[in-house]
């Protein structure tokens, strides 16, 4: 089964709501993957910021039970780690130079080597938390294309 976790900073905002969408993109394309979420600087409980939930409500999908869990090691044995900016991926890279070839920035996987950041929406108010969550679900569905056609094992 293919392991994928998505990171962002405090794992309340852009890597929850990567996670729980592409879980239900997963699910919609009757796709077997685990997917889970950290952040790098997590706080380990921290529930998702009122804004994700609600902008996730409106989409169908429950947010308020997720608690933000901190990037330890345990959590790298994915197949397949995605960040949401250049400076998270590095970060990663840094520290366990034995993940080359698994980590990207997720706009620089489903683009093969371009990217772009997406924006912490964090304090931004829910408009913001709206757009990224479109950017999200715009490049998650791109995920799961590559997904499909068996560009990842």
């Amino acid at each position: 089964m293919l392991k994928v976790l998505f990171v962002c900073t405090g794992n309340t905002c852009r890597s929850s709501m990567a996670a729980a969408l592409f879980k239900k993109l997963a699910q919609e394309k009757g796709k077997d993957i685990e997917i889970d979420s950290c952040g790098i600087a997590a706080v380990d409980g921290m529930p998702a910021s009122s804004e994700a939930i609600q902008v996730l409500k409106e989409r169908g999908i429950d947010l308020s039970g997720h608690r933000a869990k901190k990037l330890r090691e345990n959590l790298l044995n994915s197949d397949l780690i995605l960040t949401m900016t250049k400076s998270q991926r590095d970060y990663i890279l840094n520290n366990f130079p034995k993940l080359k070839g698994r980590v990207f920035v997720l706009t620089e996987f489903i683009n093969e080597g371009e990217f772009e950041d997406i924006e912490d929406p964090y304090g931004m108010g829910i408009e913001t938390y709206k757009k990224v969550a479109d950017e999200l679900w715009n490049n998650l569905q791109k995920l799961i294309e590559r997904i499909e056609q068996k560009t990842i094992k």
